[in-house]
């Protein structure tokens, strides 16, 4: 995770050196009544002693794996499953103002049908389908989701030079195949029994305002699903729905860009109403607050093992049109 990225190149070296010197100066100490010659002193001199070298490792240890992606991975992973990422949630709070506590509240009323379209467990389409592949992203992607059977399907998008593109990150795309998929050529294209679930890769705010001036002019609001991703951005959204009246669905709350413990913002997303909450996989054995109404939604989902991984805690995932796996027999609709 992002918070796990230290750069500092620590050398070992000089802090065993640092412990070692400390080890042979013990019998200067003193702890309380505790003085050099005093046999039980002696004994609490080496206990301080090799609690600080136990700390100095580990802490070393610690930074030496935060300077690689796989140590971060690795650290998280610690983190998640025994601390509830609070390692996590103290680095985010030291370098950041990120609190979801003061997320506004939706408006009331919001419309979460879009789920029911997404069946048990609920699929979304990741990257239209074909996520992972150098046709993600592309109208061809998003043909075969549909013919799959998927009612939902989210892309990404990428503001540049006034035009709304379908790609994952901005400039130019490389081997990745383009035919001409933009946000205004997919709403034409997917039949109108199609929720497209959006992830906005750059500016929220310019990007939004172009989904939603195209999406009125269209008629098309009521299918477009946005996914909100800090807490000003429910603010973003509410003004959407107030100011343009626009009947956009009830949005979904994703996890994948926030810092904070993931226990923190499920309880806040909770608070404000939402009833779709997403988070990436590698963050859910860390989950142990649910939404009091709605679903949790898992990515990325490409292989049954990640597939039924999921599907043990979470209500549905994002997903390649081409997976197919056995579904839990406990599975029910949202």
């Amino acid at each position: 995770m992002d918070c796990w990225l230290l750069t500092t190149n620590f050398d070992l070296a000089p802090t065993l050196s640092a412990v070692w010197a400390l080890r042979r100066e013990e019998t200067s100490l003193e702890l309380g009544p505790h003085r050099r010659g005093d046999g039980r002193g002696r004994v609490m001199n080496r206990v301080l002693t090799a609690v600080i070298a136990g700390t100095a490792i580990a802490v070393s240890v610690a930074i030496s794996l935060a300077a690689t992606a796989v140590g971060r991975q690795w650290l998280h992973g610690v983190d998640a499953v025994l601390l509830g990422e609070r390692v996590m949630d103290t680095l985010a709070r030291l370098r950041s103002d990120e609190d979801w506590a003061t997320a506004q509240a939706l408006r009331p009323g919001q419309n979460y049908a879009w789920l029911h379209a997404g069946g048990a467990p609920v699929r979304i389409a990741h990257a239209l389908g074909d996520s992972g592949a150098v046709t993600a992203n592309t109208l061809a992607a998003a043909r075969r989701a549909y013919a799959a059977g998927f009612r939902l399907l989210e892309v990404d998008l990428v503001l540049e030079r006034g035009e709304l593109r379908c790609q994952h990150d901005p400039g130019p795309q490389g081997d990745l195949v383009k035919d001409g998929c933009t946000f205004d050529t997919l709403v034409g294209a997917v039949p109108p029994d199609v929720w497209l679930v959006l992830d906005i890769k750059t500016d929220f705010a310019a990007a939004g305002q172009y989904v939603v001036d195209r999406a009125m002019a269209t008629g098309d609001a009521r299918r477009i699903v946005f996914q909100l991703y800090r807490p000003e951005d429910v603010a973003l959204f509410n003004r959407w729905q107030a100011h343009n009246q626009a009947p956009l669905p009830g949005p979904i709350l994703t996890a994948y860009l926030a810092h904070r413990r993931i226990d923190h913002v499920a309880e806040q997303a909770a608070r404000i109403g939402v009833q779709a909450f997403t988070l990436p996989l590698s963050r859910l054995p860390a989950l142990s607050r649910r939404l009091s109404s709605g679903v949790v939604l898992v990515h990325p989902v490409h292989n049954c093992a990640s597939w039924a991984r999921a599907l043990r805690r979470a209500d549905g995932v994002y997903t390649v049109s081409s997976l197919r796996c056995s579904t839990p027999s406990s599975m029910k609709s949202p």
